[in-house]
């Protein structure tokens, strides 16, 4: 028998007036599911690879007081996954967060925010690239590699990154679904025994009022962040995806529950030996398995330079959309994917660190600039995005005090991470910060001008994926 709705589908004729195509034309939409908007914001996380690193660090900063400032900063970020979806629900853009802040501040605001994302974005490929093939050319050497080698690894890893973002959206999601759901499932085994060679013992993790600090607790938060930033990366896909406007939010939340549950677990396990023994540096100290932790954390900041990579991409088209960047990073190929800006991309986040090298230096000198880039880089476009969404609710006639609560409750947390951060990054790094300050300066500077020349540029910031004729069909005349 059939429906109603399948009847009206079978004597329905197509619409005329909506236009033929979107401000995201040639770029293969509707085709992506819930997974691949899930797959890509893991990634970009870096989970397995963060948890497996991080945890002493963190001890080190916070003491016991390391497993509370993770908790504040998952609160933190689902605040702010509540507020991107709130702009998800709403609208469909490459640009994710770049064209959310446009919407409610404005293109120079949205300006800054996508400067920021970007350079975000691309700090974090290079660090996760370089780190990844270190560790793999250690292995390979069965020591400290020769920069050669290391050289080699970048360069090759940089090339296959290019290929797999030019060969298509789903061929890239599903490996970082593979690629992250091994390193996880490893991290998580490993961590269960970690727990149980302390006897699982849980009371190693509360607090000690000796330990706190404002300073040391916020510090350890905007530390913690490291762990979670790219989880948006999955609203640039909308466009690409069945059904965005439900999919995108549902994928961002459950990316960060994943993440933040997975975090929780890994981190416990790991703060319960650095607690029990001050000496284990990390996990590989006390299982003894260097080798296959090496690998696992390879394995997770590769697959996070891809996902970095593809969110950057997908940034880059957007702005090249609306005329901020030349036209080659907007232009698609035959698979409906913006290739050529993938491989440059690609190309700048391989160049960086292969010059450094080449030249005598080292990671650790690249990541004095990098590290201070993603931490402000990200920090800065959520603490935008969230003042923008009241802005924008009130625009549309949609404000509530619920949405206002949301909004402000994580911009405060950000501004606070923030500045905390810059303070103790004046002091520890400020050739660093002075670099990152500087790009970004620089960046922004060059886009303010070019909206200062060319007000149809300005006009056009912030577009969105709206439907065009073959996306709907005719229903009834309404009388």
């Amino acid at each position: 028998m059939s429906t109603a709705l399948a009847d009206a589908i079978e004597q329905a004729r197509p619409r005329h007036d909506l236009g033929s195509s979107s401000p995201f034309a040639g770029l293969r939409r509707r085709h992506a599911r819930t997974i691949d908007v899930v797959a890509q914001s893991v990634a970009a996380t870096a989970p397995a690879g963060v948890l497996l690193i991080h945890p002493a660090a963190a001890y080190a900063r916070s003491g016991s007081f390391a497993l509370l400032d993770i908790a504040i900063t998952i609160t933190l970020v689902v605040g702010v996954g509540l507020v991107i979806g709130m702009f998800a629900r709403r609208i469909a853009s490459t640009g994710s967060l770049y064209t959310f802040a446009a919407r409610g501040l404005g293109s120079h605001v949205g300006l800054v925010t996508g400067a920021a994302l970007g350079i975000g974005y691309l700090a974090v490929a290079m660090n996760t690239l370089a780190s990844g093939s270190q560790r793999l050319a250690n292995i390979l050497s069965g020591g400290t590699a020769p920069p050669w080698l290391v050289v080699v690894l970048i360069t090759g890893f940089g090339g296959i990154i290019a290929l797999v973002v030019a060969r298509g959206l789903r061929m890239s999601t599903r490996m970082l679904l593979v690629l992250e759901s091994i390193a996880v499932a490893t991290v998580l085994v490993l961590s269960l025994v970690a727990l149980s060679l302390t006897r699982w013992d849980l009371g190693l993790l509360v607090p000690r009022p000796s330990d706190f600090s404002i300073e040391a607790v916020i510090t350890g938060v905007a530390f913690a962040l490291i762990g979670f930033v790219g989880f948006e990366s999955g609203a640039a896909l909308g466009p690409e995806t069945r059904r965005p406007f439900a999919a995108v939010p549902r994928a961002l939340m459950v990316s960060v529950g994943a993440t933040g549950l997975v975090m929780l677990v890994g981190t416990a396990a790991q703060l319960s030996i650095v607690a029990e023994r001050p000496g284990a540096a990390s996990l590989a100290a006390v299982t003894g398995l260097s080798g296959l932790i090496d690998v696992i954390v390879a394995i997770s900041f590769l697959a996070c330079a891809l996902a970095m990579t593809n969110a950057a991409t997908r940034l880059g088209f957007a702005m090249s959309r609306e005329g901020l960047l030349p036209v080659v990073f907007g232009r698609v190929s035959g698979r409906g994917v913006p290739a050529v800006a993938g491989m440059l991309l690609a190309a700048v986040v391989t160049a960086v660190p292969v010059v450094i090298l080449a030249i005598g230096g080292s990671r650790q000198d690249m990541r004095i600039v990098t590290s201070p880039a993603s931490i402000i880089g990200f920090v800065l476009a959520y603490a935008l995005v969230c003042a923008a969404a009241p802005v924008f609710l009130a625009r549309i006639g949609e404000l509530t005090v619920r949405a206002v609560a949301i909004s402000a409750l994580p911009l405060a947390g950000l501004v606070c991470v923030l500045g905390f951060y810059l303070v103790a990054t004046v002091r520890d790094n400020p050739g660093g910060l002075l670099w990152a300050s500087g790009i970004l300066a620089v960046v922004v500077g060059a886009g303010s001008l070019r909206l200062a020349r060319h007000p149809r540029v300005a006009a056009r910031i912030g577009v969105h994926d709206w439907p065009v004729d073959s996306d709907c069909i005719e229903g009834p005349a309404r009388t």
